[in-house]
């Protein structure tokens, strides 16, 4: 094969990629809709819809040779054949099949390209078989069987309602409009003013225009330059150079207008996804669950959309994980058997977008983000005390805090939500969350509509320049020495009936202090930014005005500094540093809120260098007794083994440990009965329970933490990094 056919395969086989991965989504929304479809008409076009993209995708696999993709797909499509002759009646276990089937050809479509790939040639041929054997299992029906056979039936024996509400359309309806079904051999026609352009040829055409901003700023610096040394000779070229500047300007910002108008996107795209997930998690921590989207027309900067999939995913697992609770509990406390689960997302004209996900669950209780706050040191309990609930709410976003007692795979150590406000962040947005317990909890998360140019306010400080984003600075003020009132010993000052926090920003930046200017009864220039509804106002030296620019890295040599976002470039070339408005609210919540020495000391015992962590890990299997143990002494942990549950109880009678790791099933006392046996010693009843097990059902996790564990980890998932990050949460 010459290069040029091989390089003609590689353009085809992204081709193939994209549309395989448009239809993947179209069979699971299908699937999702006609799970809970209620209407005989509305399952039979569904059933229709959903086996031509099945037949689409096998055609396209065919086409790229990926054998194994349209063997599989060929499979999937006899099912619904069957289906769409009346022949077969889809059960809730058929459901279950279908979604693992679809679930395998979304592994086997990323990895199309890849010459190693993770589902073998068995895996795939075992399901074709339970595919092939469903009609078997859940018995034949006629063609003019009842279509009441059709739906998956809730407990209570009437058919489920759909999970998903679009749009602001209330009531229930399937999660995929309807479509016109296309014949067999018709090719879908694309429209001849359409044409698909990869997202990251659009990104480097808007990163390219977007540098003309450094261009517009550059000219208006020396035009102010020539105005203040012109003189009768150069006042008739700087007015021809001033309507230059105003022309071009106009020009380069409506081609970044357009060219950003192109990279926008509906939030359905993303929300499509929800769904699935939904319905996956509702199954394996046996919840039912509600789902209601709206708003999902509204448009946003794709490249916003891709890096916000993450936090959102992680939100609305930690909302059914933390949130929802059981259908029995529910019941108890006089709720519907089912939890809700409500995505909306709103925006009002010129203003930002909002994401708002809400549960109707259990709610978060203030002293439990208090008690883990004060636990790592973030706050102390005396300055906990005194703040208000939005700011202990705001504390769930630190790094560590959790409210969980429970460690799972999907959540409870407190990283997550530090992740997902670190890249909402990112985005130029912010995040906030409100709960009450016993109702549910709401996240809410302001998101800008594109990634525009950055506009900041430059400010002196200690004779250094910095930027404050803009869209941080709520008003511009001067404040008098006698404005300045002191509440619990902090300075604060009163702004539209308002009592706000003021710092000074030297302060806040640790800047070298300077002579102390004699104070001549002048206001001083002060900035008050509001960040997810919390506000401080900030003392600076001068404010120097706006400027528009675009922010750059500060490279691989500066990961990552305190309170600094990254830097532009001033019209005459001088770089300035871009102030991190969550950071330095943070920052300045430390010296407003904290007094300067904590009132916690810590024990005489943690503070004797060269003692490490003592823990005892429990393991029948010899190997992962030895991986274990390498883990954790790697970690700079002294560690004891136990061969089974026995040896390990009576390894913590005759010693003291900080921690115990255990596996569950091991001879003569499982893991379960280990930890139950702890917490029932009153001497032993405080120490840390980790189990490490293959068991990933709902029902052991429920029972581990029953059992009284602090931490469940799948040895399928396991990662290292996993068990020493828990460990050290728990000591």
């Amino acid at each position: 094969m010459d290069k040029k056919q091989e390089a003609f395969l590689l353009e085809l086989l992204a081709d193939f990629k994209i549309e395989a991965a448009e239809h993947h989504q179209a069979i699971i929304n299908g699937l999702l809709a006609l799970e809970t479809a209620p209407e005989d008409t509305m399952r039979t076009q569904l059933i229709e819809t959903t086996f031509r993209e099945i037949h689409s995708m096998k055609g396209a696999a065919r086409a790229v040779n990926q054998i194994e993709i349209e063997r599989l797909c060929q499979t999937i499509e006899s099912v619904f054949h069957l289906a769409r002759q009346g022949d077969l009646a889809f059960s809730a276990t058929m459901f279950d099949t279908l979604y693992k089937a679809v679930d395998t050809l979304g592994v086997m479509l990323s990895e199309v390209d890849l010459k190693e790939k993770s589902i073998g040639a068995n895996t795939i041929m075992q399901l074709m078989k339970r595919l092939e054997t469903l009609h078997h299992d859940s018995g034949t029906v006629k063609k003019t069987a009842s279509p009441d056979s059709l739906p998956v039936k809730a407990p209570d024996g009437k058919a489920n309602l759909p999970l998903t509400s679009v749009g602001n359309i209330h009531q229930p309806r399937p999660i995929i409009p309807a479509e016109p079904v296309a014949n067999e051999n018709t090719e879908q026609k694309v429209s001849a003013d359409t044409v698909r352009v990869a997202t990251s040829k659009l990104g480097l055409l808007l990163r390219e225009a977007e540098e003309f901003i450094s261009v517009k700023a550059t000219l208006g610096f020396y035009i102010r330059e020539l105005q203040d040394k012109q003189d009768k000779e150069l006042s008739a070229i700087v007015k021809d150079m001033e309507q230059f500047h105003r022309s071009m300007s106009r020009m380069i910002d409506e081609l970044l207008l357009d060219i950003k108008t192109t990279l926008l996107f509906p939030f359905s795209s993303l929300l499509e996804i929800v769904p699935k997930i939904v319905r996956d998690l509702g199954k394996t921590y046996n919840k039912e669950i509600r789902l209601t989207i709206f708003g999902g027309e509204i448009e946003i900067d794709r490249r916003i959309l891709e890096d916000i999939k993450d936090p959102m995913i992680h939100l609305v697992r930690n909302c059914i994980d933390h949130g929802l609770e059981t259908m029995d509990a529910r019941v108890n406390a006089g709720k519907t058997p089912w939890g809700n689960l409500e995505i909306a997302i709103r925006q009002e004209p010129g203003r930002d977008i909002e994401l708002q996900i809400h549960d109707d669950g259990v709610g978060i209780a203030r002293d439990k983000v208090i008690q883990s706050s004060v636990k790592l040191g973030i706050v102390t309990a005396e300055a906990a005390m005194r703040m208000t609930d939005k700011e202990v709410f705001a504390l769930i976003f630190r790094s560590g805090v959790s409210t969980s007692p429970f460690i799972t795979d999907i959540s409870g150590r407190g990283l997550g939500m530090a992740i997902v406000a670190e890249k909402v962040t990112k985005l130029g947005g912010s995040i906030e969350m409100d709960s009450t317990p016993g109702q549910g909890t709401t996240f809410i998360i302001n998101l800008p509509v594109t990634l525009s140019a950055f506009r900041g306010i430059l400010v002196r400080v200690n004779q250094q320049l910095f930027i404050i984003p803009t869209k941080a600075v709520e008003k511009a003020i001067r404040v008098f020495t006698q404005d300045i009132k002191t509440v619990e010993s902090k300075s604060s000052i009163t702004h539209n009936l308002e009592s706000i926090a003021l710092v000074n920003l030297s302060d806040v930046l640790g800047l070298p202090l300077q002579k102390a200017k004699k104070n001549d009864g002048s206001p001083m220039p002060v900035l008050i930014l509001a960040l997810a509804r919390k506000k401080i106002a900030f003392i600076f030296d001068e404010v120097l005005g706006e400027h528009e620019g675009m922010v750059k890295n500060m490279g691989p040599q500066l990961v990552h500094i305190r309170n600094i976002a990254g830097a532009t470039i001033l019209g005459n070339g001088r770089v300035i540093p871009i102030l991190n408005v969550q950071e330095l609210m943070e920052s300045a919540a430390q010296v407003v809120v904290q007094p300067a020495v904590s009132i916690e000391t810590p024990d005489m015992e943690d503070a004797i260098p060269g003692k490490p962590k003592y823990i005892l890990v429990a393991e029948d299997s010899i190997t992962l007794r030895a991986l274990l143990r390498n883990i954790i002494e790697s970690a700079g942990y002294r560690v004891k083994t136990a061969v089974d549950g026995m040896e390990a109880f009576q390894f913590l009678k005759n010693e003291a440990f900080d921690l115990l790791v255990s596996d569950v099933e091991m001879p003569r006392m499982s893991g379960f009965d280990l930890t139950a046996k702890i917490r029932s010693d009153k001497r032993l009843s405080e120490t840390p329970v980790i189990l490490v097990t293959a068991l990933d059902s709902a029902d052991d996790r429920q029972r581990g933490m029953e059992a009284g564990a602090n931490a469940y980890i799948v040895k399928g998932s396991f990662e290292q990094s996993n068990l020493i990050e828990t460990i050290r949460r728990l000591i």
